[in-house]
């Protein structure tokens, strides 16, 4: 419901405003009346109303003082000024305090019902948008802020992340849903994701036909704590598009059904194929990711074709770009690629977007190769590190083992991997923790000790670093 605070130390004109206000706008309003602007100064406190109407001469504490502290509260009305002295001063009081509208008097029923219109749909967009950076925050955090102030009373029956595809598909969908509150957690050309009541997804389902895209449903949820999973159901719900089948084509809600995957298995795969670019031709790589994606042929199940390929979809984007991300910096034909690759829901089909991961994986292979080819010593480097990278070593132990002077060791190195020894070394142990964490049969300082961090105090540091979440925390994501 919309609050609208009517100051006025005339009750007569307090009356009729509210009569006004109360008969032309077709939409719930809470009025509440105030006699001076110390008493609407209260009720902007306490009731954070979304319009506040006020006349400039009142006793106690005038309009133009009211609009003064009013426009320093963290929560601020739309302010609609009323006066019946046309005065520069007092509208120019009222332009720096931010008031929407500047109206004489005797008030004019259709200029006041105009002004009042529109800063309620200033303040519902500014609640959308401040709603919406408050929802992204808890995606991307997977946690809620308790002082985050967002009103899930919309929620109150659960909600769905939908992920949709297709050029002007929001466009449509926002249109269908002009009766509900909702809100655009993501948003990228041609692909959106949205959090809707569980009320309103009869209204996307029911009107398909005019959306030209996809669109994947998670689960139906109650707690925003879990709007991170729901997110992620959403999307591999909408990955189902390109496994459905022929006859399944022509279905256009895909909605995520859970399953039980071989993740841990994939991962090893993924991390072999992606540790041996370094090393590896064309002819190997391609073998690689024929193997690493076969589950695509070979599974008949679309929901778990569309977990593993969501999994492997979520490690090129977070590992892989970010691993080498000097290259894709640097090298336009690369970046363009993973471009692509990320932008899934542009392609026809998932054979097109095997395509560009296969081309971006063997350039990427390539440019590594110059770096080898000129210093061979780099690739000895990499297979000592990939074998003992648990045990106790360090740079200088490194560069000792390939012969080469520490300092041309460290240059040659980072300008072949992109990033420093110690962050590659790192980012290596990050991984392996990360395994041993999904097995969950090892305690967090075991998995310390195996991982080659040894100080569980450290490992836990760096941990968080990387990943947002304690090694506990990530493991309850996983297990």
């Amino acid at each position: 419901m919309i609050t609208v605070v009517i100051c006025d130390d005339e009750k007569l004109i307090r009356a009729g405003i509210k009569k006004i206000l109360s008969e032309n706008i077709q939409i719930p309003l809470n009025i509440i009346e105030a006699k001076n602007g110390a008493e609407a100064l209260e009720l902007c406190k306490t009731q954070s109303p979304d319009v506040l109407v006020t006349d400039i001469r009142m006793p106690v504490m005038d309009g133009v003082e009211l609009m003064k502290q009013v426009s320093a509260l963290e929560e601020k009305p739309g302010i609609i000024v009323l006066s019946g002295f046309d005065d520069f001063a007092y509208a120019k009081a009222a332009i720096q305090s931010g008031a929407l509208s500047y109206i004489l008097k005797p008030v004019d029923k259709k200029e006041l019902v105009a002004a009042v219109t529109d800063a309620i749909e200033i303040s519902r967009k500014e609640e959308q948008e401040r709603n919406e950076e408050t929802l992204k925050a808890i995606a991307n955090e997977g946690r809620i802020d308790s002082e985050s102030g967002f009103d899930t009373e919309a929620f109150q029956n659960g909600y769905y992340c939908i992920s949709v595809s297709g050029h002007n598909s929001l466009g449509i969908l926002e249109e269908i849903l002009k009766p509900v509150k909702y809100y655009i957690l993501e948003k990228k050309k041609d692909f959106a994701t949205l959090v809707l009541p569980k009320e309103a997804l009869f209204l996307v389902t029911e009107d398909m036909e005019s959306v030209p895209g996809y669109i994947g449903v998670s689960g139906i949820e109650k707690s925003l704590s879990n709007l991170k999973a729901a997110r992620r159901q959403a999307f591999c719900a909408w990955l189902k598009c390109f496994f459905s089948g022929n006859e399944g084509k022509k279905e256009k809600v895909f909605h995520y059904k859970s399953v039980e995957s071989d993740l841990l298995k994939l991962d090893q795969e993924y991390e072999k194929m992606a540790s041996r670019l370094e090393i590896s031709d064309p002819e190997e790589i391609q073998k690689g990711l024929e193997k690493l994606f076969s589950f695509t042929a070979k599974e008949k199940d679309s929901d778990k074709i569309a977990e593993k390929l969501n999994y492997l979809y979520s490690k090129i984007i977070s590992d892989l770009f970010t691993r080498y991300a000097t290259f894709s910096e640097k090298d336009l034909y690369l970046n363009m690629k993973s471009i692509m690759i990320e932008n899934i829901w542009s392609l026809k089909d998932f054979d097109e977007w095997l395509v560009f991961v296969r081309d971006y994986c063997i350039y990427l292979s390539a440019l590594l190769s110059r770096g080898i080819v000129e210093h061979p010593f780099v690739e000895e480097a990499l297979e000592y590190v990939a074998k003992n990278f648990t045990k106790n070593i360090n740079m200088a132990i490194v560069a000792n083992q390939v012969s080469v002077n520490y300092t041309w060791f460290s240059e040659k190195f980072k300008e072949h991997t992109g990033v420093n020894f110690n962050e590659y070394l790192k980012n290596l142990r990050i991984e392996e923790a990360k395994r041993l964490l999904e097995k969950d049969c090892y305690k967090v300082y075991e998995v310390a000790e195996r991982s080659g961090f040894g100080d569980v105090k450290y490992f836990m540091k760096t941990f968080r670093e990387a990943t947002g979440k304690t090694p506990t925390e990530w493991k309850k994501t996983r297990v």
